[in-house]
């Protein structure tokens, strides 16, 4: 009991310790630390009842530090790191400083480690790495609070170029733990899309999937997103009539939609329309009618010229590229390819 009590009492004498804090491009402050934990401090200024808050990220130099701090300020560093590199378009060593601020941050809670690991999504994505930023948003989403707020990135849409690819997102989802209820959604619904791509074994059909909560109308934008990827797993399915039902469903989702969720109908409306052409008597003219007819879907995103969705595009143009070398356009192929070379962009 007694080992208790001077435990107790050094833990209080600790905490109102006076500290010196240096934020970064501030002054220096003094004064009793009130409180810390993963995402900050908060610091009651000496000779004042002021109280300066500042996320780790803020704080260049604190002593004497309390050793229960050391991952949040590493953390908050490497987020930093990885903000001034976003900032200056190193993407790759963006990713690395984000990817270290979640491991320092694992276990703990906060907006954040929300933040951290967007952060990280966004890095990935900007080198070009779909499926890992893919999983970083489904883990973000995971982390939110509310879930409901946490948005997913008009650029993070699952279309692959080649069988190999979209395998690879196959196990990576695989891998995905998820407890909230739209993460877990986010998650299955991208799996399946990938499977179908991929020629995989679906888990399960679109209708069993996993729902997400039916929110406020500010998640409208789920909503509509949601109906695409189940309409996409049908427009992938094995029996034409239903690819083309869906087809049917998302062109219908054309005329009442705003982008992104426009140019993933296009994406899905494409791919399906590959199958078809397939499907089709090999070099006939229904088997190039209906590649033509998906190099237009692919192509109109690519002539969007959307800055907010570079890798979608690029995407797109490959798809493209290779639908109009199934319907035998091999010098239209050539074109587009060599503007991917030319924008020096790579899906």
């Amino acid at each position: 009991m007694m080992a208790l009590a001077t435990l107790v009492l050094s833990v209080a004498m600790h905490a109102a310790d006076t500290v010196d804090c240096t934020p970064w491009g501030g002054a220096p402050v003094r004064g009793i630390v009130s409180q810390a934990d993963a995402c900050g401090i908060v610091i009651t200024l000496e000779g004042s009842k002021a109280n300066l808050s500042l996320a780790w990220s803020e704080v260049r130099s604190i002593a004497p530090a309390d050793p229960a701090w050391s991952s949040w300020i590493q953390a908050g560093d490497a987020a930093r790191r990885g903000e001034q590199r976003l900032i200056r378009g190193d993407a790759a060593l963006a990713a690395e400083a984000f990817e270290r601020a979640t491991g320092l941050l694992a276990g703990a809670r906060g907006e954040c480690v929300q933040a951290a690991w967007m952060q990280w999504a966004r890095s990935l994505q900007a080198c070009g790495r779909a499926t890992a930023a893919a999983l970083a948003q489904v883990r973000a989403i995971d982390l939110s609070s509310d879930e409901s707020t946490a948005s997913w990135p008009a650029d993070l849409c699952p279309a692959y170029t080649d069988r190999q690819e979209a395998l690879e997102a196959v196990t990576a989802f695989d891998g995905a733990a998820a407890s909230a209820p739209r993460a877990a959604a986010w998650s299955a619904l991208l799996r399946e899309v990938a499977a179908r791509q991929a020629g995989a074994e679906p888990k399960s059909p679109s209708k069993s999937l996993p729902k997400a909560p039916r929110v406020a109308a500010k998640d409208d934008q789920m909503r509509r997103e949601r109906l695409v990827l189940e309409q996409w797993i049908d427009a992938l399915g094995d029996a034409s009539s239903t690819r083309q039902r869906a087809r049917d469903a998302l062109i219908d989702m054309l005329a009442r939609t705003e982008t992104p969720v426009r140019h993933w109908c296009r994406a899905a409306i494409g791919q399906s329309l590959m199958l078809d052409s397939r499907d089709a008597k090999p070099g006939s003219a229904e088997a190039r009618r209906f590649a033509l007819d998906a190099a237009e879907q692919f192509l109109t995103v690519v002539a969007c010229d959307d800055a907010a969705i570079p890798m979608l595009s690029a995407t797109c143009a490959a798809l493209g590229a290779q639908a109009l070398d199934a319907a035998g356009d091999g010098r239209g192929a050539t074109t587009v390819r060599t503007r991917l070379l030319q924008e020096g962009t790579s899906p």
